[in-house]
Parts: C-alpha cells; structure tokens; sequence
C-alpha cells in the first residue's frame, strides 16, 4: 500500500482515492493529472483534489480546473502583492467562549431569521437585542465583556504580520464576525495591519465572492496577487479560491486530511511564504525550483539538442517539405536568448519522469 492510501483515516476514503486514480489515468494528459492530484500543492488543485475525494469520482468541471492546475506548475510562481489574514483562530484566540449573538438569537430565532445577520451589519450586542424586541441584555453583554477580555494573540502571530510587511507586501485581516469584536483586534495589531476588512462592513461573509472581490479592490490588487490565510476550509481556502486567489491553510493541529495537508501549515511563518524550505518541499516544488535556478543552463542545453535535431531533419526532408523544415529551424533559432521558451517543456518531462515512478 503507498503512502498516500495510508494517510487515510477509513477504509472507504481509501477506496474513493483509488477510484478517482483510476479515473483520472484513463483520460487525456493521464500522467500529469494524476501526479497533480496526488501532490496539490497549488491551492486550486488542493480545493479540487479534496472535492474529487470526498465525491469518489471526477467530473469534468472538476477535471478541467485540475488541468489548469497542472499547466501552472509549468509557470513562474504568481506574484504576491497582499496577504489577508483570518482573525480568530488565525492571529487570535478567545480564552473564554461564551457566544452572547447566539444566545440572543436562540431566545428570537423567527425574529432573527427575519433580520440581517449581527455578521453583515455594524450593529452592537445592545442594539441587536433591541432589533429582536428583547430585554435588556445584561446576561449577554457580560458575556460578550469576558470574550473580548480573553482574546488573545498566537505566539508567532505578529512574527508573521512583521515578515510579510518587511518584504513589501500589503496586510490584511479579512474576518467574518460582529461589530464589538473589532476593536480589540485593531488594538492588538495596531500598525501592522494596512487593510481591515470585516463582514459587518462589507455586508458579505467568507466565503461569498462578493467578499474576496471588495477585498482585492481594497488592498488595490488584482484576485491572483492576493494570498489568504486562514483555518477554516471553506471560508478561508475554498472561498479564496473560488473567487481567483491563492490559499494557505493554517492547521496547528497538524490534522489535515490527504489533498489539504500540502498547503497547510502549523505556523504562521509557514502560511504566508509562498515558498517553503527544502526541508518542507514537495518533489514537484523542489523540480521547480531547481528549474527556476538553473533555467539559462537548462536552455542551452536543450535549445542546442533541438537544433542539431532540427538542422537533421531539414537535411533529410524531400525537396517539397524542406521550405517547412526551414522555416523551423529559423524559429527555433529566434529562441536562443529566451530561456522561458523552455521552461514548460522542462516541466512536462520532470512531472514525466516523477509520475512514471510512483504508483498506488
């Protein structure tokens, strides 16, 4: 049994493994959808790796995001221009969980269900138990007092914030929650923070699109310049790609299942680099970045097998094909002082050569 197959918590994600395996080796560009699926570590590929196993099979749409995926690797790594941060359970924690919106909302829930949610409107505790035609709450803001007295910042929290503003890039915290929990969060992160963008004021909620687009327009980026990181699956990592932009996965457990434990990360640190140490890497991650490294030297040398191939074959065309064969060779000699005309090729023969090697 591989590896793979053995980082399986139960029999039948083992089997729906094997079964989308199976699927994806019988369709065009077999080879190279199926060393993707089997390492994601594009942030897509990991949303669509993760749907294919839960469902057990592959549907087109699914497929076709999975090739996109794959002709990716064959790409410079994307520019990070922004990274937005999920608050609670990312930068921060609440020591004392007392949850005073859903005890209002339980005492009035037709009530509430009529009214917008305390998430998508800057209203505070007071005012929403007004909304709810409810008493005073006085239970429910000493409630809402010991929360917000207990959050507190992770260990390597602004660690990370400092890393990601030291290299120039814009910061983010992108949340959902409710009106009275914003200041302290401003408070503990002052200046480090460039962008606040909070659900009660956009009037959109992870992991809606409508989210993820204001939150682009607001860190003046476009939706591939952005990175989120974040612990919650669908909103932080399927709402971001979903909406164009790139995800790291922040589990401090160490728990993440097969496709999502190759964009996470148990540290901050970690999460918002796009680029891991050795130690960290994938096989495909490190194939990249020694292309990346040694792309001139690796150009030449295959720049000047093509040629000498290309010089044969317009010797040994017949006289009508040698016109072609010409015009070829001429091509391929525009080429020689662009390594980047190589670089997908190099990439399709190392993802190749790595799928020929593994099996299930």
């Amino acid at each position: 049994m591989s590896d793979a197959l053995r980082s399986f918590r139960t029999p039948a994600e083992q089997v729906a493994y094997a079964a989308v395996l199976a699927d994806l080796a019988g369709r065009d560009r077999g080879d190279e959808a199926t060393i993707v699926f089997r390492e994601p570590i594009d942030p897509d590929a990991a949303v669509v790796a993760d749907a294919m196993i839960r469902a057990g099979n592959v549907t087109d749409a699914l497929y076709a995001r999975l090739l996109a995926a794959t002709d990716r690797l064959y790409a410079p790594p994307a520019v990070t221009r922004a990274v937005a941060f999920d608050a609670f359970g990312t930068l921060v924690h609440i020591g004392r969980k007392r949850h005073p919106f859903e005890r209002l909302i339980r005492q009035a829930r037709d009530r509430a269900e009529a009214l917008p949610s305390p998430m998508v409107q800057p209203i505070g505790l007071v005012d929403y138990a007004a909304a709810l035609e409810l008493p005073h709450p006085d239970a429910e803001l000493a409630m809402l007092n010991e929360e917000l007295a207990t959050i507190a910042l992770y260990p390597d929290a602004l660690d990370a914030l400092r890393r990601v503003r030291e290299q120039g890039v814009r910061v983010a915290v992108a949340s959902n929650l409710a009106l009275p929990y914003a200041a302290p969060l401003e408070a503990l992160l002052g200046d480090l923070v460039d962008v606040w963008h909070f659900s009660f004021d956009v009037c959109a909620i992870k992991p809606d699109r409508a989210f993820y687009a204001s939150l682009a327009t607001r860190l003046g980026c476009e939706a591939s310049e952005l990175l989120m990181v974040g612990d919650a699956w669908r909103d932080d990592i399927v709402g971001a790609v979903e909406a164009g932009s790139r995800a790291r996965w922040v589990d401090r457990e160490g728990r993440a299942s097969h496709a999502r434990r190759f964009i996470a990360a148990r540290e901050l640190g970690d999460a918002c680099s796009d680029r891991r140490v050795a130690g960290q890497m994938t096989e495909l991650e490190l194939v990249r970045s020694s292309i990346d490294a040694n792309l001139d030297h690796l150009h030449t040398q295959r720049w000047a097998v093509q040629a000498g191939l290309l010089r044969q074959t317009l010797e040994d065309a017949p006289d009508a094909e040698k016109p072609a064969a010409k015009r070829a060779l001429d091509y391929h000699y525009d080429t020689r002082g662009q390594p980047e005309t190589s670089r997908a090729a190099l990439m399709q023969n190392a993802i190749a050569t790595i799928a020929a090697r593994k099996h299930v």
